[in-house]
């Protein structure tokens, strides 16, 4: 191929001439063929073409250049995430609790715990899981009822906490029977009898024990409550007081307070004072078992009479 301008031989793939740098245009090669290809009209497309061409085209999306967590994507997939791990760590406390509610010895373990920190009121709930609980078991375990008994009289329901300890020795004499354990749960008895100042009821355990060497050790424990030879009321005239008890040792006062050990201890008949005397007494054996109070009140009023004054 030669330069237009100067004639100069041209290399191939040349755009300027060597010789004159005349700048060269690159005319293409002739195709005969698609002159008559061009010509011509074309073929008609199949109707599976026809399809694809209608179809909008599908833009893909280019990369943004965000990072992940600022997607809204990202931060849904976050959400769902986090929704399922709180719905499976929630289960999996459900389940815990659900496994310790059915779980005596962690039960009985807790109303132990409350108990030691005198917290009786939150002690209840556990223990009274723990007595269903081992109600449905094999053997019987009276520990739960002598808790129960201890923290229902420190809430002062006193009813309640001599059923339960009336349940531990049914449940010791239906289970066992041990003659040791019997008789200690009676003792126990005894004694929060007195806390709760159910002294009263002694007698009548007493009747009711079914075991003839453990109700003979029962017998120290009874009392009565005091008794006086005169009716309250009013009088116009001195009078004295004896009073009298069995199985124990009678306290009093004379002023309404509750006696105790420490109150006057009655020996002789009571002298009282013109006015108002508001007698209290109690009797308190061996055991130190506190009988009923006995509550009575006296008022010595002495009429004036002026014939008293003349013959002075």
């Amino acid at each position: 191929m030669r330069c237009p301008r100067c004639g100069a031989e041209l290399e191939a793939g040349s755009i300027y001439c060597n010789a004159c740098l005349q700048e060269l245009q690159i005319v293409p090669d002739y195709d005969p063929l698609e002159e008559l290809v061009i010509g011509q009209e074309p073929e008609e497309a199949p109707e599976e073409i026809k399809e694809q061409l209608n179809k909008e085209p599908v833009l893909q999306e280019e990369p943004s250049g965000k990072k992940p967590w600022q997607s809204k994507l990202f931060w849904q997939l976050l959400l769902t995430f986090s929704a399922i791990l709180i719905c499976f760590g929630a289960f999996l406390v459900f389940y815990r609790s659900m496994g310790k509610q059915n779980d005596y010895s962690y039960q009985l373990k807790k109303g132990k715990e409350f108990m030691e920190a005198e917290q009786y009121e939150e002690a209840l709930p556990f223990l009274k899981q723990a007595q269903s609980l081992q109600a449905d078991m094999e053997g019987g375990d009276t520990e739960p009822l002598r808790l129960l008994a201890e923290a229902y009289a420190q809430v002062d329901a006193k009813e309640l906490a001599v059923e339960c300890m009336k349940d531990a020795i049914s449940t010791e004499a239906s289970v066992r029977g041990d003659q040791y354990e019997l008789e200690e749960l009676y003792l126990e008895l005894m004694e929060l009898l007195n806390q709760t100042k159910q002294t009263y009821l002694i007698e009548k355990v007493i009747e009711e024990c079914e075991y003839e060497d453990i109700k003979e050790k029962l017998l120290p424990y009874r009392i009565e409550k005091p008794t006086c030879d005169k009716a309250e009321g009013t009088y116009n005239y001195y009078i004295t007081l004896e009073l009298k008890a069995e199985y124990g040792t009678v306290y009093y006062t004379l002023d309404g307070t509750e006696p105790t050990r420490d109150s006057i201890r009655y020996e002789k008949p009571i002298e009282l004072t013109e006015g108002e005397n508001l007698l209290s007494a109690v009797a308190i054996n061996k055991k130190g078992m506190v009988s009923e109070p006995l509550v009575q009140i006296y008022r010595l009023a002495f009429k004036y009479d002026p014939d008293m004054d003349e013959e002075d």
